[in-house]
């Protein structure tokens, strides 16, 4: 077998074993400054879940996941799953909490259809024992129970976009599902957070405090 050949897969194997534990990242940022002049920390946060909901089944409560972004949608059919994104452990006394993604080229999206996305800010934390009902409670579709529209983005490989900010609270949670109301439409992808190999490609949240 020739080394070429190999290649991919070792690419592959690292990514994953490549994997970095820590959850934050601080750096100074010294545009940023208090009273006393002193810099501020600018802290990187990555999520503390990922979580799917399924209008094929309301009640069901989807095991929470690190990495697994999935939202798709097929209106004849009326199957809808949305991901819900959670971040939690957020310092009191933060603040600008900023919602990004960054998605390197090596990391492959897999979409079809309808792409661009609602993203949602929603009023409680996300628990484990999440279903699509908790979210919809009358069925169907509308805003979700609570949440306000936070942005609309389209996920793409190699791209770095800040969602929007808002006020900081201990912890943060979005609901991400496709914008159209009457096309189908799917955006999966695995996100590998704070990678050594290929640095930070998934989303992200960074605070002030």
């Amino acid at each position: 077998m020739h080394l070429s050949s190999l290649l991919p897969l070792v690419l592959f194997t690292s990514l994953i074993s490549a994997q970095a534990p820590p959850d934050q990242i601080s750096f100074r940022d010294e545009n940023v400054r208090d009273e006393g002049s002193h810099a501020k920390d600018n802290t990187i946060m990555y999520p503390s879940s990922y979580q799917q909901i399924r209008s094929l089944k309301p009640r069901t409560a989807f095991p929470q996941n690190l990495h697994d972004f999935n939202v798709t949608q097929t209106v004849a059919t009326k199957d809808y799953t949305d991901t819900l994104l959670r971040f939690s452990g957020i310092p009191r006394g933060s603040y600008s909490c900023e919602l990004t993604f960054d998605i390197r080229f090596i990391v492959p999206i897999h979409s079809s259809g309808s792409t661009q996305l609602n993203v949602y800010a929603l009023p409680l934390p996300i628990s484990a024992k999440d279903t699509y009902e908790t979210y919809y409670p009358n069925g169907g579709r509308g805003i979700p129970k609570g949440a306000y529209l936070f942005g609309t983005t389209t996920i793409i490989t190699g791209q770095r976009v800040v969602i929007n900010s808002q006020a900081c609270k201990p912890s943060l949670g979005y609901l991400f599902r496709i914008t159209s109301d009457t096309k189908d439409g799917s955006v999966s992808f695995n996100d590998l957070g704070n990678n050594d190999l290929v640095g930070i490609s998934g989303f992200y949240l960074t605070y002030f405090y």
